[in-house]
């Protein structure tokens, strides 16, 4: 008798046990969100202040002469000269003049490059790379130059 009491208060105070530690479920509170919204929005009306009456006048207007009309002279267009050297095929670039540096990238055929200057090694050009806008390295056999293009213009530029 003493032992099914025993087990009997055992099995009660676990399951006391167990519903007191399990864990209690919220209700998550619903918001009405255009309620919520309309009451901020009259707020703030009923806070605004009304910018108050000035019983200054205007001034008066001002009667202003209008310049007459003057030809404008036509200018002249000017040529392009400055076209965009070209990269042709798959063009590795490189942080210096040859594959004994840092490849920086290939660039895409037909894409379009800014000059930045004349390399100190012959046959190489350094330009901006158009992926990561930083300064590289490409030979010359992979840059198509329009014949009006001055490289002249460009400076010299060393490893």
């Amino acid at each position: 008798m003493k032992r099914r009491f025993f087990n009997s208060s055992i099995f009660l105070l676990s399951m006391v046990l167990v519903s007191a530690c399990a864990p209690k479920t919220v209700p998550t509170p619903t918001v009405d969100v255009v309620a919520t919204r309309s009451v901020e929005l009259a707020s703030q009306m009923m806070t605004q202040t009304v910018a108050a009456y000035s019983p200054t006048p205007l001034p008066s207007p001002t009667f202003t002469a209008t310049p007459a009309f003057t030809e404008t002279p036509t200018l002249e267009p000017t040529p392009a000269t400055t076209a965009m050297p070209k990269v042709t095929g798959y063009a590795p670039c490189y942080k210096g003049p040859g594959q004994t540096y840092a490849l920086i990238s290939n660039i895409a055929d037909t894409k379009n490059v800014e000059m930045i200057g004349v390399g100190s090694v012959p046959g190489w050009y350094v330009i901006k790379n158009p992926y990561f806008y930083v300064q590289c390295w490409i030979a010359a056999e992979n840059l198509i130059l329009d014949p009006s293009f001055d490289i002249s213009a460009y400076p010299t530029v060393t490893p």
